[in-house]
């Protein structure tokens, strides 16, 4: 028998259902209307260029030409010559004559250390040596005048030279409480301060040479068999920028690093206002000439962090070109590969998005 009341609930369902459809059917149809005007108004996506009207923009050729070879490395610069002092007595800092940036003169008195065991050591040495000294000039007379014996003097004699040897060593474990410059330079490190207790092997003072500075850079094994001790360098400074500093190779370490398998290169480079130690650059060695296309930077362009260039298709469209970018050559840039002999390359995209859009050659 048919239950009335169990097809009066399933109409009702089925009604709800249909009616759920018809609402989302015409709100997709509102949301594409509006989207459709929104693009028909555009011309395609938020930002994109209307495909329909052209740009004029410069256009090159792209031609390989013979530039130079050049490896580049970066490294920092250090000082030719440089002096760690350190403690080899005990005693307390009593004078303390610099600060780092401090430009010290070679033999200047940089710090003196008390002890007052040195102290004690010398005074006893130098009653010794007083005492030895009488001792032999007495024998000595009494030998001359043939009143003593060659025994007597050969004693006198013994003692007074290991008097004097133990004056000499009292004296130069004094000298090392006073520490002055081994070289001309700047302080760039002080490690103790006045008061404070000096210990054997502990550093102090660090000096720079700052009159004579190299950079020290590392070069890949591919590339170090084609520089040589002597050769040219252009330097350039990161804090310096726009400035080439001619430099010459002085020394290229023979043995590699085996995790890096790089090569430590040292270029020496003129004194110049304004270089420190520490400050980090690059080097740039010229080892021959080679083809390449080159493009200027100005055509270079990135999507998705790609780089790449636009070139125009046979139909005048622009066309993104993945490409794998080389060396700079002033305002050029080398085209490892994506491009060939032929291509036309827009020179400067005017700073907005070409793809797909019609170009008219500026200047034709």
């Amino acid at each position: 028998m048919i239950n009335l009341h169990t097809i009066e609930n399933r109409l009702k369902e089925l009604d709800k259902k249909v009616l759920f459809a018809g609402i989302a059917i015409i709100t997709l149809a509102v949301i594409a209307g509006i989207g459709y005007r929104i693009l028909g108004k555009q011309g395609g996506p938020a930002g994109a260029p209307s495909s329909g009207e052209s740009i004029a923009v410069p256009v090159v050729m792209a031609e390989p030409r013979i530039v130079e070879s050049v490896v580049t490395a970066a490294g920092a610069l250090n000082s030719k010559n440089s002096s760690m002092l350190s403690g080899k007595v005990m005693g307390r800092v009593v004078a303390l004559n610099v600060h780092e940036g401090d430009q010290v003169a070679e033999g200047r008195l940089l710090m003196k250390i008390e002890s007052g065991e040195i102290t004690a050591q010398v005074i006893q040495a130098q009653a010794a040596y007083n005492n030895a000294k009488l001792q032999y000039d007495r024998i000595k007379s009494l030998y001359d005048a043939q009143a003593s014996t060659q025994m007597e003097m050969d004693q006198a004699t013994l003692g007074f030279e290991t008097a004097q040897a133990g004056l000499r060593a009292a004296k130069a474990m004094e000298s090392y409480t006073i520490i002055t410059a081994p070289i001309s330079g700047q302080i760039v490190e002080k490690r103790i301060n006045l008061g404070e207790m000096a210990m054997p092997g502990q550093p102090l003072i660090k000096i720079e040479d700052n009159r004579n500075l190299r950079l020290e850079v590392t070069v890949r094994e591919q590339d170090i068999l084609q520089i040589r001790p002597g050769a040219a360098a252009t330097v350039q400074i990161d804090a310096m920028p726009g400035k080439d500093i001619a430099g010459t190779v002085s020394q290229v370490v023979p043995a590699s690093d085996i995790r890096t398998h790089s090569f430590i290169v040292k270029i020496d480079i003129p004194a110049d206002k304004g270089l420190i130690t520490g400050m980090y650059g690059k080097a740039f060695f010229t080892i021959g000439k080679h083809e390449a296309i080159m493009v200027p930077k100005t055509a270079v362009v990135e999507m998705s962090g790609i780089p790449g260039v636009y070139i125009l298709s046979g139909s005048e469209t622009a066309l993104f070109q993945m490409v794998q970018l080389g060396a700079d050559h002033g305002d050029q840039v080398e085209v490892v590969t994506g491009l060939k002999k032929g291509d036309r390359v827009v020179a400067d995209q005017k700073g907005g998005r070409l793809e797909g859009r019609k170009i008219s050659v500026a200047g034709k």
